[in-house]
C-alpha cells in the first residue's frame, strides 16, 4: 500500500532545531515530512531518490536576494526566480522589490520558490521627495503592507532619509508588526561603519530591525578591516535583543552606477568602492575602472546574468546612460569569514543568518561557500544548517520551515558534500531543481493578513506570514 509520495532515502538529515544528524530516509506526504525513520520501504512509495553519501538538510532560506526590482518588469523578468532556485534556495525574501515585478517575474519564469517581499523606498517613485510627515510615513508603510509585501526596505546607501525619518520608518514599521531591513546610512553618515554605529541611536530603547549584509560596512574605509569587524560586532551584540543580522560570502558587491548630469556619482556605495582603490568617484573614474578590469557591468546571457569588464562594460555602461548594475570585488574574504563565525560569550552566533543579497546577481553561492566553512572547521554540518535554514526561517517567522522533522513542511534541500552544492531541492515534497538545472515553476507569495485581499486576487498561490512570530519580535528562542 502506497504511504508516501517521495521517500528521500539513505542521506545524512541534519536538523539544527533537535540536533538530528543520522543517516535515515525522508517519507513526504501531501506536501508534508511525514516520517524520518531508517529503511522505509521504497515499495510504499510513489516515488523514491537516493541520496547516500548527501545532507539532506531542510530547504535552504535566503532572507536577503533581489528578485523583483521595478526593472524586472523588462527584459530580466523573473531570471532572478530561476537563479535562486538552481543554487538550493526553497524560500527566499526580496529585500526592496516591486510586487508588481514579483507577480510578473512568477507568472513569467516562476521556478517553484516560496518568495516574500519588502517595498522598498525610493524618493521620486515610491516615496515623495522631500522631508515626510509621521503621517506620511505611516501611509507609505501601510501601502506596501496593502499591496502584499511583508513590510519595507530602506537602502540607506542609495537612497538616504534624514536620522529622523530612518528613525520613523523604523518604528512605524513595529508599530504595524512589518517586516523592516535596513541597508545602513542616513543623510548624515554612509553605508560604512560609521552607518552601522548609528543604528542604536536610531532604534533607541524599543526599535527593531533587520541590518542588511554586515561585511559590507567593514572594508577598511574607515579604521583597518580588523578593527572594523572588530567594532561591528561589539554593535550587534549589544543590540541582541533588537536586530537580526546577515552575512553574504561572495566576494562580488553589486551597486547602482547611476551617475547625475554632472558626472558624480550618486550611490554611497559606488563611490566607495571606488575610493578604496583610489579613483574618482565620477562617470569617468567608473569607466576608467571598468577599463581596469576592478569594476564590472552585469550582462543578460542565454544562461543567465554574468559580469563583464573592460571595453565591453564600457559600452554597457554608456549605452544605459551610466543607470546600470555594477560590481566591484570589495567584500573580503577575512571579514565574511569571521563575521560568519563569530561567538559572543554565552558562545551563541553574532549574526544570525548567511544571505547572498543575490538573486538576479551571479553570486548565489549561499551553499557553496558554507560548505567551504565546513571544510575549514569554522562551522560544524548543524551550524550550516542553523545559518542556512533554521535561523533565517525564525526571522520570518515561518514556524513550519527551516526544520526536518515530523509534521513540517517538505522544503528540502539536498546538498552533494562533495561538490559543495546543492544537488536537489523540494518545495512542499515537489522537486523544483536537480544538478543546477530548474524544473520547478511557478511560486507561492508570502504575505500578510493585511495584504492576502491584494495577493489572493493575482491567482497566486500565497501563504500568509504571522509576523509577530518573526524572531525581530519575537526573539531567538
Amino acid at each position: 500500500m502506497v504511504q508516501y509520495d517521495l521517500v528521500i532515502r539513505n542521506g545524512r538529515v541534519l536538523d539544527a532545531e533537535s540536533g538530528f544528524d543520522e543517516i535515515s530516509d525522508v517519507g513526504i506526504s501531501k506536501g508534508v515530512i511525514e516520517r524520518i525513520a531508517q529503511n522505509i520501504d521504497p515499495s510504499d512509495a510513489t516515488d523514491s531518490i537516493d541520496a547516500s553519501g548527501q545532507w539532506v538538510i531542510p530547504g535552504m532560506i535566503d532572507t536577503h536576494v533581489h528578485v523583483a526590482n521595478a526593472s524586472d518588469l523588462g527584459r530580466i523578468r523573473g531570471l532572478g526566480l530561476q537563479m535562486v532556485a538552481a543554487a538550493g534556495a526553497t524560500t527566499v525574501i526580496d529585500l526592496g522589490g516591486s510586487m508588481d515585478a514579483l507577480v510578473a517575474g512568477i507568472t513569467a519564469r516562476g521556478s517553484g520558490v516560496n518568495v516574500g517581499s519588502l517595498g522598498y523606498l525610493k524618493p521620486g517613485e515610491t516615496v515623495p521627495e522631500g522631508r515626510l510627515s509621521p503621517d506620511m510615513i505611516l501611509d507609505i508603510v501601510g501601502t506596501a503592507l496593502e499591496a502584499g509585501s511583508l513590510g519595507i526596505k530602506l537602502w540607506g546607501g542609495y537612497y538616504p532619509f534624514t536620522p529622523d525619518e530612518t528613525a520613523r520608518f523604523i518604528s512605524t514599521a513595529n508599530s504595524l508588526n512589518a517586516y523592516v531591513a535596513y541597508h545602513v546610512g542616513t543623510t548624515e553618515t554612509g553605508s560604512r561603519l560609521d552607518g552601522l554605529r548609528e543604528v542604536p541611536a536610531l532604534l533607541g530603547s524599543t526599535g527593531r530591525v533587520h541590518v542588511a549584509h554586515i561585511n559590507a560596512y567593514c572594508r577598511g574605509s574607515i579604521l583597518p578591516i580588523e578593527q572594523e569587524i572588530h567594532e561591528a560586532l561589539e554593535i550587534i551584540d549589544d543590540l541582541r535583543d533588537q536586530i537580526v543580522s546577515e552575512v553574504h560570502l561572495a566576494k562580488p558587491n553589486f551597486t547602482l552606477g547611476k551617475c547625475d548630469e554632472d558626472g558624480n556619482v550618486l550611490a554611497d556605495v559606488v563611490g566607495n568602492c571606488l575610493r578604496l582603490e583610489n579613483y574618482e568617484p565620477t562617470d569617468e573614474g567608473i569607466r576608467a575602472a571598468l577599463r581596469d578590469g576592478y569594476a564590472s557591468t552585469v550582462e543578460e546571457t542565454r544562461i543567465g546574468l554574468v559580469l563583464v569588464s573592460g571595453e565591453r562594460s564600457v559600452e554597457l555602461f554608456d549605452a544605459g546612460n551610466t543607470d546600470v548594475p555594477m560590481s566591484f570585488p570589495v567584500n573580503n574574504a577575512t571579514t565574511a569569514f569571521q563575521l560568519t563565525t563569530a561567538r559572543n560569550s554565552s558562545n551563541e552566533f553574532v549574526i544570525d543568518a548567511i544571505g547572498s543579497d543575490a538573486g538576479a546577481l551571479p553570486r548565489n553561492v549561499n551553499i557553496e561557500q558554507a560548505m567551504r566553512l565546513v571544510r575549514f572547521g569554522g562551522l560544524e554540518p548543524l551550524e550550516l544548517v542553523l545559518k542556512l535554514s533554521l535561523n533565517p526561517a525564525k526571522m520570518i517567522g515561518l514556524g513550519s520551515k527551516g526544520r526536518l522533522s515530523e509534521g513540517k513542511d517538505a522544503d528540502i534541500t539536498v546538498i552533494d558534500p562533495e561538490a559543495g552544492s546543492a544537488s536537489y531541492s523540494f518545495v512542499a515534497g515537489e522537486m523544483i531543481m536537480i544538478s543546477g538545472r530548474v524544473v520547478g515553476s511557478g511560486g507561492t507569495i508570502l504575505t500578510t493578513e493585511r495584504g492576502e485581499k491584494t495577493v489572493k486576487a493575482t491567482g497566486i498561490p500565497y501563504e500568509r506570514v504571522d509576523l509577530t512570530q518573526a524572531m525581530m519580535y519575537a526573539g531567538r528562542d
